[in-house]
C-alpha cells in the first residue's frame, strides 16, 4: 500500500474530526463511539484507529485546532484596541468580542461538553492567567493610566479590563448558546454601550457611596491560667 503524503494524512483528520465534532455536539462525548464516528466520516473503524487511539484524543486534537485560531483572532482583537478605557476602543471591542463568538460557535459548544464531561479539563488553559497576558499587552497604557492619577484609588486596570472582556464574552455567549433573546433587555449596541458607560465611568457618583470598614483584626486569644495550677 502506497505511503499517503501528509497533506493526504490532515485531509483525512480534518474529515474524521468534523464529524467527530459534530456527533460530540449532537449527542455528548460519552454516548458516541468510535464506530459512530468512523460512520460518519465515512471511513472504517480499522481506519479510524490508524488515525486516533481513543475519542478523547480526537477532541484534544479538534480543540488543539480551534484553539490556535481563536488565539490568533485574540491578538488581532487586541492589536485594534490601544486605549482599552476610551468610550470608542471599548465599545469597539464589545462589537470584535460579538464577532469572535458567532463566528466559532461549534468551538463554544465544545467548552461546555468539556464542562459537564470532563470539568473543564480540556478548556482550563484558556483562560489560565488572562489578566497577566492582559497586563503585559497593555503594560505602557496602563502606566500612563496610573501616571496622570486617571484611576480611583485601589484599582487594577488589567483586573478591569479583564472584567469588560469576560462580561462581553459572557453576554454573547448566553445570547447565541442559550436564546438569551435579549436577556438584557435591550439590543446588543445598546448592551455594549452601556456596558462600556459602566466600565469606563462606574455606576455610583463620587462622594455618594459608603465603603463599609474593614473588619477589624481579632487579637490572638491568651490562655488564661485556671485558679491553683502553677507553670513548671
Amino acid at each position: 500500500m502506497p505511503k499517503l503524503s501528509q497533506e493526504v494524512i490532515e485531509e483525512k483528520k480534518g474529515r474524521i474530526e468534523e464529524a467527530a465534532k459534530q456527533l460530540f455536539i449532537k449527542q455528548g462525548f460519552h454516548a458516541t463511539s468510535m464506530r459512530d464516528i468512523a460512520g460518519r466520516a465515512g471511513t472504517s473503524l480499522g481506519n479510524l484507529y490508524n488515525y486516533y487511539r481513543t475519542k478523547e484524543e480526537i477532541l484534544e486534537s479538534i480543540i488543539r485546532r480551534y484553539q490556535k485560531v481563536i488565539d490568533v483572532r485574540l491578538r488581532g482583537m487586541f492589536d485594534e484596541i490601544e486605549e482599552p478605557f476610551q468610550p470608542a476602543s471599548l465599545i469597539k471591542f464589545g462589537r470584535l468580542v460579538k464577532e469572535m463568538v458567532n463566528d466559532h460557535h461549534d468551538f463554544w459548544l465544545l467548552m461546555y461538553i468539556d464542562v459537564l464531561e470532563f470539568e473543564n479539563r480540556h478548556f482550563r488553559k484558556m483562560f489560565e492567567g488572562l489578566t497577566h497576558n492582559l497586563r503585559r499587552r497593555f503594560s505602557s497604557y496602563f502606566a500612563e493610566l496610573k501616571e496622570s492619577d486617571a484611576l480611583y484609588d485601589g484599582i487594577d486596570p488589567a483586573v478591569g479590563f479583564t472584567a469588560a472582556y469576560m462580561q462581553f464574552f459572557n453576554y454573547f455567549l448566553v445570547e447565541k448558546l442559550f436564546g438569551g433573546n435579549r436577556h438584557f433587555g435591550i439590543n446588543d449596541d445598546e448592551v455594549i454601550t452601556r456596558l462600556t458607560e459602566i466600565f469606563c465611568r462606574g455606576v455610583m457618583r463620587p462622594g455618594t457611596i459608603e465603603w463599609p470598614e474593614p473588619p477589624k483584626r481579632q487579637r490572638p486569644s491568651r490562655t488564661r491560667k485556671r485558679p491553683g495550677t502553677s507553670r513548671r
